[in-house]
């Protein structure tokens, strides 16, 4: 008798598409519950079609359509070593909708996409529950996603984020301002819940370090669950309140001071001719980044993390005040001046660049 190769099918090839398929029936309720009561529009379509289909209010007709996509990056290599998810939905979604707020948009809607070697609910379950709480809290609704597993391409225990966000802005109220910008507008920043989701590469080469280098420090640091939860881990701050603060506040730009810190972020809202001078850049320095400070330099840290400093709204000297009735701890760390040499970097961080 010949000798006939063994039968294999997809699940043999290492993908399980039945168990995908029961953990989001799972999450069903979660993800729907982002469907409900929305503000923006309406989801026209059933839970689980091929594409989502969303009716933007009337109100929205003739706005401009405005669409962001980002990631999470290294932070998940952490989340994976130190077993926390459950922050990881908010970190997508923040990094994604923190974006569409700085063009001055309303969001819509939200979709995920996931790759994995194996899927394994202990991670997968809190992650896609944690979008759909994001979500809920901006609000607005998780239209879709996709969930894909790659064995033989990706680690049984790697997995991957990004995420898609969709809004809409009036034209004539669409940021950054610029041609508005003035000498003397005011810089107002809102504080970070902490390193975000930036850095983490670095964050990361700092720990391996530490732990050769110090081995007992690195215990002490590490096996402190509060300093993993809500220092190191804790999921990035979703500023959900900026399309009402922009409605009533004639805001000038907004910078989501995300990778490349404020040096990199805040230029891209400024104009050629204006330069912005930091007067205060540690007013929101956290303990979070003690642990960094004996292995990178200042003006690294500047360069890399937010530094506490999560968004930077440009506005108007006497409208600064009327910031704080959203965010109580919003506080002015500069100002705009003349750029006369527009071949450099305009940003000053006085006491690092001065």
């Amino acid at each position: 008798m010949a000798n006939h190769p063994e039968k294999i099918n997809y699940k043999k090839a290492g993908v399980d598409t039945h168990k995908a398929q029961k953990l989001i029936a799972d999450l069903k309720k979660d993800i729907t519950s982002t469907h409900k009561n929305l503000k923006t529009g309406q989801v026209r379509n059933n839970y689980g079609g091929f594409a989502g289909l969303f009716k933007p209010e009337n109100k929205y007709r003739g706005f401009d359509i405005v669409a962001s996509t980002d990631g999470v990056g290294t932070k998940i290599e952490l989340c994976k070593n130190f077993n926390y998810f459950e922050g990881l939905g908010f970190d997508l979604v923040a990094m994604c909708v923190n974006d569409l707020y700085c063009a001055g948009a309303v969001p819509f809607f939200f979709l995920d996409y996931l790759a994995c070697g194996k899927l394994d609910d202990s991670w997968y379950v809190p992650v896609i529950s944690s979008i759909a709480k994001a979500c809920k809290s901006v609000p607005m609704a998780l239209l879709g996603g996709e969930t894909a597993e790659h064995p033989g391409i990706m680690k049984n225990n790697d997995f991957d984020l990004a995420g898609f966000c969709v809004g809409a802005v009036d034209s004539k109220n669409a940021l950054p301002k610029t041609n508005k910008m003035k000498q003397g507008d005011l810089l107002v920043a809102l504080p970070s819940s902490g390193f975000h989701s930036n850095g983490f590469s670095l964050i990361r080469k700092v720990l391996e370090k530490m732990k050769k280098n110090n081995s007992k420090n690195y215990l002490k640091l590490t096996s402190d669950r509060n300093f993993i939860t809500k220092t190191l881990l804790t999921p990035t701050r979703i500023y959900s309140f900026l399309p009402e603060l922009i409605s009533k506040i004639p805001v000038k730009g907004i910078a989501h001071i995300t990778g490349g810190g404020i040096y990199e972020n805040l230029p891209r809202i400024l104009p050629n001719n204006l330069k912005a001078f930091i007067e205060k850049p540690l007013l929101f320095k956290q303990k979070n980044y003690d642990f960094l400070n004996d292995y990178v330099n200042v003006k690294d840290l500047f360069s890399t993390f937010n530094m506490g400093m999560g968004i930077i709204i440009v506005v108007e000297r006497s409208k600064a005040a009327l910031i704080n009735k959203f965010d109580s701890k919003a506080s002015v760390i500069g100002y705009l001046i003349e750029n006369k040499d527009k071949s450099k970097k305009n940003i000053i961080l006085e006491g690092i660049d001065t």
